[in-house]
């Protein structure tokens, strides 16, 4: 009997079976996948979830999608396990079983359901670091990688034989097809457009078959046979096309509606290619969505919503216009979808610009209830989402990174949004599964897709939320009387204060730079205030009076390039420096009392440099550490501006981050975090390296909490660590 025959009854596990489990862990490689989703079920039901996980041997060789489903299909616990593998970004192809030990630790970290430390001592103890919280994101599944670019479409498409395919387009000018299920790619990805997809839909043919359309930037619309992903007929259109949808007359045929940015909408015969009769014109900017809308009187209409603000209804059997435009968005309408209630109603739904969702009555052309709000920057995808219960919601994404439910009933939020993405999110669907179960699809400017069960509130753990864009920096800011502050500056050009005890946000954001916040640090003055500077792609620096949240003085100007990195450094007789890094590939030192420039531009680095950190060294001197995308660290010395020892090699990408790291004898390490998904630690005194961690994601940001720990940004979450007791004493004898 082999162990992936292992067959459970009414879900409880024979004596037998828990030694065949015991045997499984050890030598289970051979097993095929059917074996795997066994085997994980059978460790869920004897309490040994955890155990089967922890074995290194099973992240390095089984198929992500196979573990993830199975862990799905587990209980609660598999499922808390399969997005702590997810946030780890687990199981990865040519991570080592020392690396995906720390990354699961990193991950685990935000996930209060698994005992991370019990769980870590089967591993041993190889990292410089260990984890002491994190803000991982859980998501339903793993995301869905393929795209290189922005996904900004997606389309539930049935299969003749009653399967379900999911089809997203993408920045990258393909579109791809998924299997929903399991989160596996279907076939090759579509080509032959020649810019962004920005629209997918699926259409049924008079032949009985679905075809998938697709509308690109390129001014064609496609069609492909989903079955084969094979194109056909010749592409539709003479303008960049931006929404497609499928229009079903009563008694009559199939039609295809596209939007364009040539202001119009026209009516193709996907069976001919032809077109049905005149463009529909009126819209005054381009036509950024379509849809179809069945009333309860056995019409059907079009809508169509443009960067007019404006929606506007058709008869697509005449071409007409149906009414007066639909008025009240302050901003372009990104997104239209019908949405049918449970009373027999079908309401319209418009996402736009200026952050809104609206309902409307399409039979007669009024607002239904005031608009739905919530979302902190514009809204450019909203679907429908039918559940088994006979309710249907609505979904909205939005650039703010999150997807909201809402009652479209009552217009009242369902639950909390549901956060993960660490991009915008440009598109939503309803994903019905074999079953009646329903899944929600959200794809994002990070390039992957997201699915969620909308049916349940599936949240574990909490991340900081509130950036509209990535994290790019963090630093700690002390303020009177000794409490501490946690900055962030992101690539929405804010910066945020966060109170690091409880992650509750302070005050409003710090809003001002023109381009993304890349860079914040504390600067004490000899006055007893502290200032925040933050340095943003825009090229300056600015101060900011925390008592107030105001700027503080005028930007600095000097720099050739966007200002990646800003560091205070305090010089031996008591006087303070403010450090920025530059793409222009230097460093240059200010007086940030005055804002006037220190001596000329620190030069060596051959690549743009994006971290910069002051290093106290013992006997009261200070160095100061400059990290760049040439992979390396440089040191020097900052009352005269030379380069001390030789550059710090090491990293294998380019190095984002660097931090000062004390230790308890009053001596100091240097951290350094890159592109590579590692931070290291080194001897600043003799440039060794001391060893190095592995991350879920490129690290960006490096700085250090007043208790002694390291918080590092890596992708656009957020851990904090300390030196791991495990290598403290090799730390020391290094220094001995």
């Amino acid at each position: 009997m082999t162990t992936w025959g292992l067959v459970m009854v009414d879900g409880a596990a024979s004596e037998f079976e828990r030694e065949l489990l015991s045997a499984a862990l050890v030598g289970w490689s051979a097993m095929p996948a059917d074996g795997v989703r066994r085997l994980v079920g059978l460790a869920a039901a004897v309490g040994r979830l955890d155990e089967l996980v922890a074995a290194p041997g099973l992240l390095s060789h089984v198929d992500p999608p196979v573990l993830l489903l199975a862990l799905h299909s587990a209980g609660e616990q598999g499922r808390v396990w399969a997005a702590v593998l997810s946030a780890a970004g687990l199981p990865a192809a040519g991570v080592s079983v020392t690396g995906q030990g720390d990354r699961l630790r990193i991950a685990m970290s935000g996930f209060g359901a698994v005992d991370a430390d019990a769980w870590a001592a089967g591993w041993g103890h190889g990292s410089v670091i260990d984890p002491v919280w994190s803000t991982a994101p859980p998501a339903f599944c793993a995301p869905l990688r393929g795209h290189t670019g922005c996904v900004r479409a997606m389309a539930a498409v049935p299969l003749p034989d009653g399967s379900m395919l999911l089809a997203s387009g993408s920045q990258d000018r393909t579109v791809r097809l998924w299997d929903p299920g399991t989160g596996e790619p279907v076939g090759a990805p579509l080509t032959g457009h020649h810019n962004w997809v920005h629209a997918v839909a699926a259409v049924p043919s008079p032949d009985g078959r679905t075809l998938l359309a697709s509308g690109s930037g390129d001014g064609t619309v496609g069609f492909w046979d989903p079955g084969t992903g094979e194109p056909v007929g010749a592409p539709l259109h003479t303008g960049p096309v931006e929404a497609v949808a499928a229009v079903s007359l009563p008694g009559g045929p199939m039609l295809l509606a596209s939007g364009s940015f040539d202001c119009t909408v026209r009516l193709w015969d996907p069976g001919t290619d032809e077109p049905v009769g005149t463009p529909l014109t009126g819209h005054s900017r381009g036509v950024a969505a379509v849809a179809a809308a069945s009333l309860a009187d056995g019409r059907t209409l079009l809508a169509s919503g443009s960067w007019d603000g404006t929606v506007r209804l058709w008869d697509p059997g005449t071409g007409e216009p149906v009414g007066v435009p639909l008025t009240g968005h302050s901003g372009g309408v990104r997104s239209v979808v019908a949405v049918s209630l449970p009373d027999g109603r079908t309401l319209l739904a418009s996402g736009s610009q200026d952050y809104t969702v609206r309902l409307w009555d399409p039979s007669t052309g009024e607002p239904a209830g005031a608009p739905l709000t919530g979302h902190t920057d514009w809204v450019a995808a909203v679907a429908a989402v039918p559940l088994p219960d006979g309710r249907t919601l609505l979904a909205s994404g939005s650039g703010d990174g999150t997807v909201r439910l809402w009652d479209p009933s009552t217009g009242e939020p369902i639950g909390a949004p549901l956060t993960g993405h660490p991009g915008e999110v440009v598109a939503v669907a309803a994903v019905p599964l074999m079953g009646g179960s329903m899944l929600l699809a959200a794809g994002s400017g990070d390039g992957t897709v997201w699915l969620w069960d909308p049916a349940i509130d599936d949240q574990v753990g909490l991340p900081l939320t509130g950036h509209a864009g990535g994290v790019a920096a963090v630093a700690a800011v002390p303020l009177p009387g000794g409490s501490m502050l946690l900055a962030s500056g992101s690539r929405d050009h804010t910066v945020r204060l966060w109170d690091p005890s409880t992650g509750e946000p302070i005050g409003a954001p710090l809003t001002g730079h023109p381009g993304e916040v890349v860079a914040v640090a504390a600067v004490p003055l000899a006055d007893g205030r502290t200032l925040l500077a933050s340095g943003s792609g825009d090229g300056t620096v600015r101060f900011w009076d925390l008592s107030t949240g105001e700027p503080a003085g005028v930007p600095l100007t000097g720099h050739t390039g966007g200002v990646t990195a800003v560091a205070a450094v305090p010089l031996p007789g008591g006087s303070m420096l403010l450090a920025s890094g530059s793409r222009d590939h230097t460093v240059r030192l200010w007086d940030p009392s005055t804002g006037e420039p220190i001596g000329t531009p620190l030069t060596g680095h051959t690549g743009e440099v994006v971290a910069v950190a002051a290093v106290p060294l013992p006997g009261g001197s200070m160095l100061l550490a400059s990290g760049s995308r040439d992979h390396t660290v440089r040191l020097w010395d900052p009352s005269t501006g030379e380069l001390v020892g030789v550059p710090l090699t090491g990293h294998t990408d380019g190095v984002t981050a660097v931090a000062a790291v004390p230790l308890p004898d009053g001596r100091t390490l240097l951290a350094s975090g890159g592109q590579d998904y590692t931070v290291r630690l080194w001897d600043p005194a003799t440039s060794e390296q001391l060893g190095h961690t592995e991350t879920p994601g490129e690290v960006y940001a490096l700085s250090l909490l007043p208790d002694g720990h390291l918080a590092v940004g890596y992708g656009s979450q957020v851990a904090v660590m300390r030196l791991s007791a495990g290598r403290t004493a090799h730390v020391m004898a290094c220094w001995g």
